[in-house]
């Protein structure tokens, strides 16, 4: 068994990821009893800090904390040689404990018993005045062992300040320590809590870490093996809050690899997701939430955003709609090429048609929010076809069934997402002319204004 280890406990893994990333190394098993007594040191400065240790530990983390001497009331006793002190002493704890495997964290090791084990000591544990809170009877508060105790007065300088506390908590642990780098860079910078470049909403500054990682290793595939966890949480004697922000392994690969193949694309499509947009994209990425990432945390679809309905524009390439549509809405490539085929023959149609008409039509499909009045779309387009004198029909009697009637069976998405893969791909060849024709019709409205208001 290594000195100290990874549970996969939030907590206690960030305090491992500080004392890792403090002596510069990326396995538990390498770390030496001097590197723990280096990190020891560190913190001690630190949390004896004013700025650390009434504002941080005891304001957002360990309210009271006796072992960091949060508490008020040890402000004159309060030095780095005392938080030192004990710290040494419950990293002595780790060393000779036996006798017992009923650490609820770990389960390697005994609870430790010589102090109590409340919130003061382990973020968003109970008060201890109310003694039944735990399940396991212990008087002292949670069955927590010197290891994860001793981790967890660790986990503040891996974490972010924001709002409130943001903890990365990651696996592999290679990519939790990466995450949490920065963190540790800036408290060695300033000696004060990292505040995550200013951001001030978790996710975005997840995104915005999983864009510059991206860019350092140069592949999506880094994050395929990625399971990540945001806690956003405060922990201080008037609230205990806690957010715990899951993020689909496939929300990260396709950020990445957007960022990586059209990332002038991808911040139009995230651009869409705020609604002030007069904003400078920085200032809105760090203070405003946005709906494509809230929506991309819940797996629901984003396919509108890559496209500009209001002037009939796409916001990205085919070649990251595709790799969305595939890795993320989980559609084979059959369906999408055939889907695609068919908005190439409705662009042939459209193009003959006078402008007049093409407005009409293209209105329709933008319009159809009921699944008869997609199907109208394809059968006036079909009359168009016939009038225009093309001969092959639009669609065969197949495609047609496939298409509407037998969507979500032969096709794995439904009409919907059909329509708005077909809008893309309409507003991709036709963009230029669907302005134009615009422009004719804005000019003739305002004409038509313009008369009315002569005759009053």
């Amino acid at each position: 068994m290594s000195l100290l280890e990874w549970t996969g406990h939030p907590f206690v893994d960030a305090g491992l990821a500080a004392v890792l990333l403090l002596a510069n190394k990326n396995d538990p098993t390498d770390l030496t009893e001097k590197d723990v007594e280096s990190a020891i040191d560190f913190v001690s400065k630190l949390y004896a800090r004013d700025e650390w240790n009434s504002k941080i530990i005891h304001g957002m983390i360990f309210p009271n904390n006796g072992i960091l001497m949060a508490n008020p009331a040890m402000k004159k006793r309060r030095t780095s040689e005392n938080i030192a002190k004990n710290l040494n002493e419950l990293f002595s704890e780790i060393k000779n404990s036996s006798g017992g495997f009923n650490c609820v964290i770990c389960g390697e090791r005994p609870a430790y018993d010589k102090k109590e084990v409340y919130r003061a000591v382990f973020p968003l544990l109970g008060s201890g005045d109310v003694t039944n809170y735990f399940h396991s009877g212990n008087p002292k508060g949670a069955d927590i062992c010197a290891h994860c105790l001793f981790l967890a007065q660790f986990m503040p300088i891996a974490c972010y300040r924001l709002p409130r506390i943001l903890l990365i908590h990651a696996y592999p642990y290679d990519i939790m320590l990466e995450l949490n780098k920065d963190a540790i860079r800036d408290v060695k910078l300033t000696q004060l809590a990292s505040n995550a470049e200013n951001f001030t909403k978790p996710e975005n500054y997840l995104f915005h870490r999983i864009k510059e990682i991206t860019r350092k290793v140069g592949t999506h595939k880094y994050w395929e093996r990625a399971s990540i966890n945001l806690y956003y949480f405060v922990c201080n004697n008037q609230t205990q809050v806690l957010d715990i922000i899951h993020v689909p392994t496939s929300a990260m690969v396709f950020a990445a690899y957007a960022e990586l193949v059209d990332s002038l694309g991808w911040n139009k499509i995230l651009m869409a997701g705020w609604r002030n947009r007069d904003t400078r994209f920085e200032e809105l990425e760090r203070n405003y939430r946005n709906e494509v990432y809230s929506r991309l945390l819940n797996e629901e679809s984003i396919l509108e955003y890559f496209f500009d309905r209001q002037n009939r524009n796409t916001n990205a390439k085919w070649e990251l709609l595709n790799f969305y549509c595939v890795e993320v809405l989980g559609m084979d490539e059959k369906s999408l090429e055939f889907i695609k085929s068919i908005g190439d023959r409705i662009v042939e149609t459209l193009q003959k048609l006078p402008e007049n008409k093409l407005r009409d039509r293209v209105r329709e499909l933008e319009r159809a929010e009921r699944r008869y009045q997609f199907e109208m779309f394809f059968i006036r387009l079909e009359k168009d076809r016939l009038e225009l004198g093309l001969e092959k029909p639009l669609l065969s009697y197949e495609e047609f069934a496939s298409i509407l009637t037998a969507y979500g069976e032969d096709l794995n998405v439904s009409w919907r997402t059909a329509k708005n893969l077909l809008l893309f791909r309409i507003y991709e060849r036709l963009h230029e002319k669907l302005l134009k024709v615009g422009e004719v019709e804005a000019q003739g409205e305002a004409e038509m204004i313009f008369a009315g208001g002569e005759e009053t």
